[in-house]
């Protein structure tokens, strides 16, 4: 099969897992409101993002460094492999085993210790998993990973509801993160050990070389947890209630879920820019760079402004009370939209080996959301932590555009982006003269405005938007 081929389906598997996956967890996170409520989900929240600070600690870049060096000409994948399972084995233990012991310590989060003792054992088992993507993201093969994703959502969602109605408790919920998280490593596990002699290695040589390439985007992603994570962590620092923290990640769980589109795209792209930057094929490259652009123009711009319209509606139309969260969403879509931005740039920093260059830039940005959530918060509370979140994603997006344009001494062709901006500008007139009595009616409303005045400035059709995930001459990978 061609790698054009490969792309076409698993540009559809991608589409596919993600609505799937989407919906489960929406389903999920309203019935967590549903059975435990806005407060009830402020502890759940609080336990969880505290969790994740350990979480992303544990990659250390090393899911990255995985596709990178797998995807390298040459590259001895099942030498390369089996030393990464080993490190991650390794640093999921002993980070994941830290976070009970330090929620110890932490008033505010010895509160909900049990959840956190729970939520990080079913992490143990969803961080490793990830170790083998970027073994089916070389083959732009995702078959098993979209499955394996669906069965942990599904899984989670059936004990959430079985549980809420029966015994419902917040140990109940961790407890169906935990089990989703065995089936997802286990399915992953089963896969990658059919493409490849799966075995943890241990070479210092090799060691070396994953620590160097690692390092530079583990210490990124260190300081980029400071402000992404911070906020709830340190509202609950602060004392602001369970209920207020609810509402923010109310709102911040549909950040979640829109972010992580760019995410997993990138994902499936890194692998071709690799190869295509590796490879001196820089008119590939080019060609993936500027497609991948446009297809997050396509979809954050009229997020971000339809996030601002309409964000009130959608979220009380989950659960009435939810009014706060829909004011913040019209700050928090607008980060969310930055996001794709920034992570189209993030990994093409590392497709471009430059991850050492932009970590002093995460240090200084990780280093003013630090301060502006410790001065901020106890002065204006959730607010300011959504605002602090809104210009850090704005300051990483600015520092990774820099690198980026100066080390391939191009910049995008912003045509597409100006006809999302025209269009995200036309929907919002429509959402705003014609309101509707029910927040699925106007997102329709907005949608289907906003697909008409894309096409009607000349594009992209649907034929042309398919090439946006199809590159006529994508790269061939090892």
């Amino acid at each position: 099969m061609s790698t054009s081929s490969s792309l076409a389906k698993n540009g559809t598997l991608q589409i596919g897992g993600k609505i799937f996956g989407t919906v489960f967890g929406l389903i999920t996170f309203f019935f967590l409101l549903q059975f435990y409520g806005t407060e009830g989900y402020g502890y759940l929240t609080t336990a969880m993002t505290f969790v994740s600070l350990f979480a992303i600690i544990v990659d250390f870049g090393l899911t990255l460094t995985t596709t990178q060096m797998i995807s390298e000409h040459g590259a001895n994948e099942e030498k390369i492999l089996g030393n990464l399972l080993t490190l991650r084995l390794i640093t999921a233990f002993a980070f994941l085993s830290l976070a009970p012991i330090v929620a110890l310590f932490i008033p505010s989060i010895n509160a909900v210790w049990i959840l956190v003792f729970i939520c990080s054992a079913a992490n143990f088992f969803g961080s490793v998993a990830q170790t083998f993507i970027g073994v089916f993201q070389k083959r732009l093969s995702l078959t098993l990973p979209v499955f394996a994703e669906t069965a942990n959502r599904s899984l989670v969602l059936v004990i959430v509801i079985a549980t809420g109605y029966l015994c419902p408790s917040f140990a109940a919920v961790m407890a169906a993160f935990f089990f989703g998280g065995i089936v997802q490593f286990v399915i992953m596990l089963g896969g990658t050990a059919r493409l490849v002699k799966l075995r943890p290695a241990i070479d210092f040589a090799v060691w070396k070389d994953i620590i160097v390439r690692s390092w530079p985007i583990g210490v990124s992603i260190f300081f980029n947890l400071l402000y992404l994570k911070g906020d709830i962590f340190f509202m609950s620092i602060f004392g602001v209630s369970a209920e207020i923290i609810g509402q923010y990640g109310s709102a911040y769980k549909v950040v979640d879920v829109v972010t992580m589109v760019p995410v997993t795209f990138m994902g499936l792209m890194l692998p071709l820019m690799t190869s295509a930057w590796t490879g001196r094929a820089k008119e590939k490259f080019a060609t993936h760079f500027q497609n991948t652009f446009d297809l997050f123009a396509l979809i954050a711009v009229p997020f971000a402004i339809g996030s601002i319209i309409i964000g009130v509606n959608v979220m009380t139309a989950v659960k009435p009370d939810l009014v706060l969260a829909g004011k913040l969403l019209a700050v928090l879509g607008p980060a969310a939209a930055i996001v794709f931005f920034g992570s189209l740039y993030g990994h093409v920093i590392v497709a471009l080996q430059k991850q050492r260059i932009m970590t002093l830039g995460y240090m200084v940005v990780a280093a003013l959301a630090l301060a502006g959530y410790i001065i901020y918060i106890p002065l204006d509370g959730v607010w300011a932590a959504a605002w602090v979140t809104l210009i850090s994603e704005v300051l990483i997006m600015i520092l990774t555009f820099a690198v980026v344009t100066k080390t391939t001494r191009s910049l995008p062709n912003i045509r597409m982006f100006a006809r999302a901006v025209f269009a995200s500008v036309v929907m919002a007139g429509a959402l705003i003269l014609i309101p509707l009595p029910h927040a699925v009616l106007s997102a329709l409303l907005g949608i289907l405005v906003y697909m008409f005045a894309i096409m009607a400035m000349g594009g992209p059709n649907p034929k042309s938007l398919m090439r946006l995930f199809l590159p006529d001459k994508a790269p061939v990978m090892p």
